[in-house]
């Protein structure tokens, strides 16, 4: 993956899955590279990797510090902004305080500080909403929900695209689906503490497409979009182009891991049932049966039972998003870097920022 002209990069969310491998990949390229972490931040990768190439600065800030990141950016020709809040139980009010305010934040320091290019990465779940999806496009139009993340990313989105930010910086938007990769502690810690203990479920059969994306290949598309004039102003749905049904998602996970396979099926109503209950038990929950309800929180059933078809052939045509890595391959070298034994510890996560999609 080659940079033109190695531009100096500013990249939100440094220590999450997305920004720590992209940033690895942009050391790579020769490209000077400036990681934005948040105080409370784990920086032992970002470390090592800053003890391997003198071209890494990393930046400790919160989103809201708009007169820091300003003055950090100084120099950045691309903002590259992957940091959001994924917590699945949170209010939207709760979310957007870093997945909207904090990417006004971010955008108004970029234009300030007279960068370029603004990547901004939202997710698929803007044109998702609660129903099935079928090879939908970038001009399927957005869906809000109930799910708060997905209407949080939306508002984000919206805002990045506005007058306010793009008549005055060159953005992009890349929508990814559920990202998994090597360390990924978002989504698959719960998937995999649930096959562990044999709670996992599927609604209906498990035929229905997911939509999950491997790190390499979204950073690639990444890479791909750094200053690529006809990028600029546009969209692009990103997956890993394959067809991967939920059972195969699952499957796949429990068989890279030797854990019990999927033996629950459940139907889309008596999903929505415990998706609702626990949606209405969480907020007024303690801590820990909180983080056993998120097991069962909107984006859980968006990623277990509703089918999530996408058309990539924009970002294919646009961004070369060819030559991907396989999901086979990506998910052995995603399990291959699993220790079991994390797997209930990580699955209690509180609410922090990471990055996603």
């Amino acid at each position: 993956m080659s940079v033109p002209s190695s531009p100096r990069v500013f990249v939100t969310g440094a220590t999450g899955l997305v920004g720590a491998y992209l940033i690895e990949q942009l050391l790579l390229t020769g490209s000077d590279v400036v990681g934005l972490v948040r105080p409370s931040s784990q920086i032992s990768r970002l470390s090592e990797l800053q003890a391997k190439f003198s071209n890494l600065q990393i930046i400790t800030a919160e989103l809201n510090e708009q007169q820091k990141l300003t003055e950090a950016m100084a120099g950045s020709v691309v903002v590259i902004h992957t940091a959001a809040s994924i917590a699945p139980m949170a209010t939207l009010e709760e979310l957007s305080v870093v997945n909207v305010e904090g990417t006004r934040s971010v955008a108004q320091a970029a234009i300030t500080a007279g960068v370029k290019q603004m990547i901004h990465i939202s997710s698929l779940s803007v044109i998702m909403g609660a129903t099935h999806i079928y090879d939908a496009s970038e001009n399927v139009p957005y869906m809000q929900s109930r799910e708060a993340y997905a209407n949080s990313k939306i508002a984000a989105e919206q805002l990045v695209l506005s007058s306010e930010i793009s008549d005055r910086i060159q953005v992009t938007v890349l929508r990814p689906g559920f990202i998994y990769g090597p360390n990924e502690r978002a989504w698959m810690p719960r998937v995999i503490g649930m096959l562990k203990g044999r709670r996992a479920m599927l609604v209906g059969n498990g035929d229905k497409d997911t939509n999950v994306i491997y790190v390499g290949n979204l950073c690639k598309a990444i890479v791909s979009a750094i200053l690529r004039e006809q990028a600029f102003g546009q969209v692009y749905n990103l997956t890993d182009g394959q067809k991967i049904s939920k059972r195969k998602l699952f499957d796949t996970i429990a068989d890279e891991l030797g854990l019990p396979r999927v033996a629950i099926y459940i139907p889309e109503w008596l999903a929505h049932v415990f998706v609702d209950t626990a949606c209405i038990i969480a907020p007024i929950s303690p801590a820990p049966l909180k983080n056993v309800l998120c097991q069962y929180s909107r984006p859980a059933l968006r990623l277990a039972g509703y089918n999530q078809g996408f058309n990539i052939s924009k970002a294919e045509r646009e961004l070369n998003y060819v030559d991907r890595i396989p999901f086979e391959e990506g998910m052995a070298r995603t399990c291959a870097s699993w220790n079991l034994e994390r797997a209930p510890r990580v699955s209690k996560m509180k609410n922090r920022i990471i990055a996603e999609t």
